[in-house]
């Protein structure tokens, strides 16, 4: 074993602050990426083009069933490979499409769907297929009109809905899977290569190009570039497998918008790469990589990959999850606004798409979900605020932080430790100078419900008294190097360091056991932890300090002989995976895991939260990590956040405040900042920054059981927290392309952060004729039935935030200085009246923590708000059981015609009440507040204003009844007489 001298090792860590854009591939620099995008150049300039793959019709067979159907696909170009075909349809409508060498040299990458999905999809039974002369199709649907055409000369997928395409695989023919060969055998082809006019049987334009070209360089190219090896910077990448890429096509000839492939710095209307007025002329990229203070915008691939596409017009919305581990280049174009097309490139793998038909958003959230999962319910904690730096450098430190907050009354429930808690940077391993009495640390930040998240990343310390290092390379679970024998060594944070292969069975339960918290058999343990210790996964990419592209050599082998390069963009997320079986499994009964990761794939959502990365202290940077949220919540994944503050800089006071505006309103909440930055905990500001910041997080943890109920729903249903306009409107145009505004779930709460400098006001658009009220100032504003923008006032201290008519949001207004201390506070209702005079909320409830909510120990409450007539200006109001109102449902796996209401937790919150009902835009003053079945009238205050029906705008009239005695438990009615 070779271990790198200090002096080394501080050479190489420089490199991770110096990352800039000439550290990562451009497609130019790429041999796939250059062989894809000369592939489409030459198609588009041959009028006469056409793919040469074919299906073999002799060789269409049917399952049993005529559920599945298979074919042998022939390309022209080499008639001597053969390729399989596989197309089925699942019981949901979602069409699967695989391809994949038959009888090559060796087996294409095919694993990546398996670790995407939760399980392999059944296939419907219902739907048949019917085999033509010249294709396969079958129809299915509601309404029976929804079709997919396989063609077979040449080889394309169309699913049809209504008659009207909506996606189109191969309808551009750059459908190219790059067969095996050796080196020897394409020097014999090329010598062979006889007489050019003896080219492909088809048509005679298509033999005029064969003329021009020998048989294959007029698809593949004349030269063999980046077949066998490329280089980029000082990193040569050698490929004895040769070239082995998928090209693949994939349009939507009817949506003129595409969002999706998370994780890009850009608009979330994903912006053309090609064409005359291309945005960009980089492809978006897949490739998991550290970049370092990324642009804030770029097609540069980041931190993670999820290859999920969605597709949507005013008719219709359609996905596609193309199954691809390793890197891979999207281009999208846009021949026309009401269409897109886009080209798939992926380094290696089979052909594995899922097309989504929809044709309704909804549906689309759906059936993703029910293939990679849907989000993890998080626990209750984890949506309060998070508070971390590189690094708190002592026991003390953290002792002291949290005084601080304590004394400043500023609300927090989870400190962080970056990587200098860890001795010379071996995770597990505390550094008792700095922190002597890690278990008594952790306890005191308990003793006030808190939580600690100390980071582990996935490089070991290469050093015999390290007791991880030395068991996995005990028990052989290391990647190994192109021999496939020798352990791979990298530098990071640690020095010299190796790297855990978590494709490798055996490291699965090692790894999970180290997390326990007591000594157990003669196996090392985190003894010096505790249950309330959480994890942060970072730089599992992998980054790697000396590595090509800050990342590992893609000839490194993994198990089952695959190398790097095949499932690179899904290394990090089983790391992030088994972190969090390891939390969940070290208690018993088990506790929900908080594992925040930095790299991730298709699927990760069911184990965390991710973070956008090392963004920068800059008002740009604020503003597109709001659209990146929106971006991974599109993509399946909505626990998401960017740093409070940016990673890197010394924000103004300004700036931070307006940042922490911005974060209270992302899915996950953490401020964070670079070990050169100055310390900008809240509590350091001035005045009055300080009590600014102060009532904002105070807004977070009101609006807790907003956030908790949206993550119910987005972990049962699959839609996401953060719902951009066209997912909440989605047949109104105008708001396709706005990103800078959304709503959180169904709550009705629309918020537009501030990302401006000296911003006073903001521009809203109300996409709607309907009343939305100003969460603060009561101010009801109204839309138009095409659109509306208004103006609203911005100052430092206001945070445009509104509520649509028709919503009713349940908050707990006592301030408390972590969440878990709010479990038996009242609650507020905000009963914000439509036009007319209508409103409906949820409130979901259970313990916050362990999985009982799975046995029925939940709440989940309805609350309406109904006008008894048209010409009645009285409303009543109530509150009803949705478990017991939805017998044949299921919630949380539990059937709800066995759900008991007097279940243990709701038990545990017996005592909790309704203290306050707040309803804007009655019409008029109430003659008597009673509840239904009571003797005496409700106490109330009422403040005239505009009505929800007046059309109008100006202050909305405002009724206050104060503390009505009802319970969050009860089923009850409200009637005010007006």
């Amino acid at each position: 074993m070779r271990v790198l001298s200090a002096a080394l090792v501080l050479a190489a860590l420089p490199t991770a602050f110096a990352v800039k854009a000439h550290d990562f591939k451009t497609c130019s620099q790429a041999g796939f990426c250059r062989r894809g995008r000369a592939l489409s150049s030459r198609a588009k300039e041959n009028p006469a083009w056409r793919s040469p793959y074919v299906i073999d019709a002799s060789s269409v067979a049917l399952s049993s069933d005529q559920a599945v159907f298979t074919a042998v696909v022939k390309s022209q170009l080499y008639p001597e490979v053969n390729f399989g075909l596989d197309v089925r349809i699942h019981d949901d409508g979602v069409v699967r499409v695989r391809m994949d060498e038959v009888g090559g040299l060796r087996q294409r990458y095919n694993e990546a769907a398996s670790w995407a999905l939760l399980e392999e999809p059944k296939v419907s039974n219902a739907i048949q297929w019917t085999v033509a002369k010249d294709s396969v199709r079958a129809k299915y649907g509601p309404k029976n009109d929804v079709e997919v055409v396989v063609a077979f000369e040449p080889l394309k997928v169309t699913l049809l809905q209504g008659g009207k395409e909506q996606v189109v695989l191969n309808g551009r023919g750059l459908l190219h899977m790059e067969h095996f060969r050796t080196k020897e055998s394409v020097a014999k082809a090329r010598e062979e290569v006889a007489n050019p006019e003896e080219g492909l049987d088809t048509d005679d334009s298509q033999a005029v190009m064969e003329q021009t070209l020998p048989r294959t360089a007029w698809f593949e190219g004349e030269t063999e570039d980046g077949w066998w090896e490329e280089t980029f910077n000082s990193f040569t990448d050698n490929k004895p497998r040769g070239p082995e890429s998928l090209s693949l096509d994939i349009d939507f000839p009817n949506h003129g918008h595409v969002y999706g492939i998370p994780q890009h710095a850009t608009r979330l209307s994903l912006p053309t790469t090609t064409g005359e007025d291309a945005y960009y002329t980089e492809p978006y990229r897949l490739f998991n990589a550290d970049v370092f203070e990324y642009l804030a915008d770029s097609t540069m691939s980041l931190y993670g990959s999820i290859p999920f596409l969605q597709a949507h017009s005013a008719e219709s919305t359609v996905g596609i999850f193309n199954a691809i581990g390793s890197e891979a280049w999207i281009d999208i174009g846009r021949p026309s606004p009401k269409s897109t097309t886009t080209h798939w490139l992926s380094e290696t793998g089979i052909l594995d798409v899922f097309i989504l038909p929809g044709p309704t958003i909804a549906d689309v959230f759906a059936q993703y979900a029910r293939l990679t999962g849907t989000p993890a319910l998080p626990a209750h904690w984890a949506l309060g605020y998070h508070q971390c730096r590189w690094n708190y450098i002592s026991s003390e430190d953290v002792r002291s932080v949290q005084k601080r907050f304590d004394e400043e009354d500023i609300p927090v429930d989870v400190f962080w430790l970056d990587i200098e808690y860890a001795e010379d940077h071996k995770y597990f391993m505390w550094d008792h100078k700095l922190f002597p009495d890690p278990v008594e640390m952790t306890k005191d930040v308990e003793a006030i419900e808190r939580k600690m998240v100390v980071i582990v990343d996935p490089h070991l310390k290469r050093v015999d008294d390290y007791p991880v290092y030395k068991e996995a390379t005990e028990i052989d679970v290391l990647v190994k190097l192109k021999d496939g024998q020798s352990n791979y060594e990298g530098w990071c944070w640690s020095g010299s360091s190796a790297w855990v292969d978590y494709f490798n069975p055996k490291s699965w339960d090692w790894w999970k056991g180290l997390f326990k918290v007591d000594s157990q058999g003669n196996s090392w343990h985190w003894v010096e932890s505790t249950v309330n210790t959480y994890i942060w996964n970072d730089m599992n990419e992998p980054s790697i300090f000396n590595g090509p592209e800050i990342s590992m050599p893609r000839e490194n082998i993994h198990h089952g002989g695959w190398e790097h390069r095949d499932l690179h963009n899904i290394n990090g997320m089983l790391f992030h995976n088994l972190t969090a079986q390891a939390v969940k499994e070290r208690t018993d009964p088990p506790r929900r895991p908080f594992v925040l990761t930095r790299s991730f794939y298709a699927g990760s959502q069911r184990f965390g939260a991710m973070w956008t990365g090392d963004n920068l202290g800059t008002w740009e940077h604020m503003a597109v990590g709001v659209k990146m949220v929106l971006a991974n919540n599109i993509g399946g994944f909505s626990f998401a956040g960017s740093d409070v503050g940016g990673f890197f800089g010394n924000p103004e006071p300004e700036m931070l405040v307006r940042w922490y505006a911005v974060g209270i309103f992302s899915p996950f909440l953490r401020a964070h900042a670079h070990i050169d930055t100055k310390r900008r905990e809240p509590y350091l500001l001035d005045e009055p920054y300080k009590s600014i910041v102060r009532d904002i997080l105070r807004l977070r943890y009101t609006m807790l059981p907003v956030w908790y109920t949206a993550f119910r729903e987005a972990s049962v249903t699959g839609l996401p927290v953060l719902r951009p306009h066209y997912v909440a409107f989605p047949h109104d145009e105008a708001g396709f392309a706005i990103d800078d505004q959304y709503f959180v779930g169904s709550s009705g709460l629309l918020v537009k952060p501030v990302t401006r400098k000296s911003a006073t006001e903001e521009t809203v658009y109300l996409p709607e004729d309907q009343v939305y009220y100003d969460y603060f100032s009561h101010h009801a504003y109204r839309g138009a039935a095409k659109g509306k923008n208004i103006t609203v006032p911005a100052e430092l201290h206001q945070i445009p935030l509104f509520i649509r008519g028709g919503s009713i949001v349940p908050t707990r207004e006592r301030p408390r200085r972590s969440s878990p201390l709010m479990k038996q506070d009242p609650f507020t209702l905000r009963i914000a009246l439509d036009q007319d005079g209508n409103a409906r909320g949820e409130l979901y409830l259970d313990d916050g923590e362990t999985y009982s909510h799975e046995k029925g120990d939940f709440i989940w409450r309805e609350y309406t708000a109904t006008r008894p007539g048209k010409k009645s200006r009285s409303v009543r109001i109530h509150s009803r059981n949705l478990a017991t109102q939805k017998p044949g449902e299921a919630v949380d796996g539990v059937a709800l015609a066995t759900y008991d209401s007097a279940n243990d937790f709701a038990r545990s919150i017996a005592g909790v009440r309704i203290e306050k009902i707040v309803i804007l835009g009655m019409p008029a003053k109430p003659v008597t507040v009673t509840k239904v079945g009571g003797k005496t009238q409700m106490e109330w205050t009422f403040t005239p204003g505009v009505a929800a029906s007046d059309k109008k705008e100006g202050t909305a009239s405002v009724l206050v009844i104060k503390d009505p005695k009802l319970s969050v438990l009860m089923d009850w009615e409200v009637i005010v007489h007006a």
